[in-house]
């Protein structure tokens, strides 16, 4: 038995544990990447032409 954030666990307890915790992690890190959508590599981008020279106002 160890003391451990969770409080006293066994040797296969920590195994378990740590698992999730890689998992949770694991999962953060891809949640942040698809609130971040419009992050793309500069090969997919597309390019957005104003024309500044319309004069309709």
């Amino acid at each position: 038995m160890k003391m451990t954030k969770y409080g006293w666990c066994s040797p296969t307890e920590i195994k378990i544990f740590g698992e999730l915790d890689r998992q949770i992690k694991q999962k953060k890190r891809d949640d942040s990447k698809q609130d971040r959508p419009f992050i793309m590599p500069k090969e997919k981008r597309e390019t957005i032409k104003v024309d500044w020279r319309r004069g309709d106002m």
